[in-house]
């Protein structure tokens, strides 16, 4: 039994443990930090205490949430508490390993997982007993790189009040961050191969708060996709739910979804074809037929897939087996 001196909390009996998850800057606009703040939403509308622990115990500015946001002085050893950690930071992962809380990673990013390779063995080597994937490429990727960790699969679901179609102007909208040098080419490549759209605006969405760039596509007519080692890519999925027609790259990721039926896909850093793509993009923007109304069910099925409810239901069930087997 612990004694007054004990370093780490007993877990009081019949209670459930706190769920911390470990988060970066809030301050970057990433779509894994709006998805962990999403699921402690999930959790905690299930009845958990969870929590977030920012480095400066700051809440995001680009996206509204009601979870609490900690500073690091909550992370005293207990062991009455499940601790949520990123999927690349190799010092974290190595920090927490000795300690008794019971650890899970949320991989949303099987690229940027391999730097805990440096490590060396798997995620269970270092206390890790589950993985939350938040796509297939994800998922199939924590199954065989980390085989004696339990993964789970987490689909991204897409707000439908939030990303939604609205008054439609002809404009290209389009995210550089990952891609701010191909952005630049391949718009002068479609300028100058295709000159009668030149007077077609563009529009970057780069550092914009959420509800920004839902507007934004919402009043769009095409998405250039420019996603780039995506563990799923999720803004083209918003795009089609706000009904633009989208075209570009699926950043390897969106392979999960992207199929000749919802999108003018390219293979990746192929930009002729991507170019041309975009124009095949536009072209359909513009029609009101029955190719158009084939697309438009076709982006449809494609964001039923990917719902609040089944990110809800996949979460839910997730941790329900998580805090079974950790008891």
């Amino acid at each position: 039994m612990p004694t007054a001196t004990s370093p780490f909390v007993a877990k009081p009996a019949h209670s459930r443990p706190q769920i911390v998850f470990i988060c970066p800057p809030a301050e970057k606009l990433t779509g894994g930090i709006k998805y962990i703040l999403r699921m402690a939403e999930v959790l905690r509308r299930a009845g958990h205490d969870a929590v977030v622990c920012e480095q400066h115990g700051k809440p995001s500015v680009w996206f509204p949430s009601d979870v609490p946001i900690m500073g690091p002085e909550i992370l005293e050893k207990r062991t009455d508490r499940v601790v949520v950690l990123p999927e690349d930071q190799p010092k974290t992962l190595a920090g927490w390993a000795r300690r008794p809380e019971r650890k899970v990673v949320y991989c949303q990013n099987h690229f940027y997982a391999a730097r805990v390779g440096q490590l060396g063995g798997t995620y269970a080597d270092h206390g890790v007993h589950h993985v939350l994937c938040s796509g297939r490429a994800v998922y199939d990727y924590c199954r065989h790189r980390h085989p004696n960790v339990t993964s789970h699969l987490i689909p991204c679901g897409i707000d439908p009040a939030l990303f939604h179609p609205r008054p439609k102007r002809e404009r290209i909208v389009y995210i550089p961050r990952k891609r701010p040098v191909e952005a630049a080419f391949i718009r002068d490549l479609f300028r100058f191969g295709y000159p009668q759209f030149r007077d077609i605006e563009w529009l970057p969405l780069d550092h914009k708060p959420e509800e920004e760039v839902a507007v934004a596509l919402g009043e769009s007519s095409v998405f250039l996709a420019l996603n780039r080692m995506d563990g799923f890519g999720l803004t083209p999925i918003e795009a089609m739910a706000s009904g633009c027609v989208v075209a570009g790259f699926t950043g390897i990721g969106g392979r999960e979804y992207a199929v000749p039926e919802n999108g003018f896909w390219a293979k990746d850093d192929d930009f002729p074809v991507c170019v041309r793509q975009l124009a095949e993009a536009v072209w359909l923007s513009r029609e009101t037929g029955d190719r158009r109304q084939a697309y438009a069910a076709a982006c449809k099925r494609t964001v039923a897939q990917y719902t609040p409810a089944v990110f809800e239901a996949a979460t839910v069930a997730a941790w329900a087996e998580i805090l079974t087997q950790n008891a």
